[in-house]
């Protein structure tokens, strides 16, 4: 992470995502967007408030989103993204065109969700058989797979690091903080036990990830998306933003709502 602010300028000069995160405490999100950021793009965050991982709270939150969508308004962002794939994935498929309806119906600021932003990403990529790597329960993970299931997605195989005890429980965001390498092995290994798969798919944007996609991109060749770098990718991408993006995966080779035909899909260096 190398930032180059330039004398003159705000720091926001070429754009401002604003991030509508669900949990209010966060730090992978803003650090990770920093590894990716192109100069003069900037994140402004706003929480929903989910200290439980509930349905009532992922309600409650929905309920609040117009409440966030206002907030980043006001400060004059460029394009918004709503993180927390739980939050639309628990609503069912169709949930997520009524969000955003409801959002345009709000502001003019274009908007995209972080399971949408995942979607088009491995739609874009041509990945129709993944494996998933998640730091949800079993149950957020059959819906999650049911719901892609729904884009012509197929998740083949999956795993969860979501803790195995009660009091792991309740350090369950000790995931943020999370060793890199424990999450590659594990992506890396859930892949190798499914060779049919024809891509890795890494959702949570609180757990650790884009600092490992190059690495796994390059040493099982096949693409791999986050929900970090799909949010980070569309939300350059509703800004106008069209940078080069270097180590985080070939996602960023692609421009953001072009229609995936149009493109030849991702295929592997020699």
């Amino acid at each position: 992470m190398a930032l180059t602010p330039p004398l003159g300028a705000t720091y926001g000069w070429r754009a401002r995502i604003g991030f509508v995160t669900p949990s209010p405490g966060h730090e992978n999100n803003g650090y990770e967007f920093y590894l990716m950021a192109p100069d003069g793009v900037t994140i402004v965050m706003t929480s929903l408030h989910v200290t439980e991982l509930t349905q009532q709270q992922y309600d409650d939150a929905v309920g609040r989103m117009d409440v966030a969508v206002g907030e980043l308004e006001d400060r004059r962002v460029d394009s918004i993204i709503q993180a927390g794939v739980p939050l639309v994935v628990t609503r069912g498929w169709g949930f997520e065109d009524k969000l955003l309806a409801e959002v345009a119906g709000r502001t003019h600021i274009p908007f995209a969700t972080d399971i949408g932003a995942c979607i088009r990403a491995m739609e874009t990529l041509g990945m129709k058989r993944v494996v998933m790597l998640t730091p949800f329960d079993e149950s957020m993970d059959r819906q999650l797979a049911e719901y892609v299931g729904h884009a012509g997605i197929e998740v083949v195989a999956n795993r969860s690091l979501w803790p195995s005890d009660e009091a792991a429980m309740s350090r369950r965001y000790g995931v943020s903080t999370m060793p890199l390498a424990e999450i590659y092995r594990a992506a890396k290994d859930l892949f190798l036990s499914n060779p049919a798969a024809d891509g890795i798919w890494i959702t949570g944007a609180l757990m650790p990830s884009v600092a490992i996609i190059d690495s796994l991109e390059r040493d099982l060749g096949v693409p791999v998306v986050t929900s970090m770098q799909a949010m980070m990718w569309a939300g350059l991408g509703l800004a106008h933003v069209f940078s080069d993006v270097e180590g985080y995966g070939q996602l960023f080779d692609f421009t953001y709502g072009a229609d995936p035909d149009d493109d030849d899909v991702w295929e592997p260096e020699e």
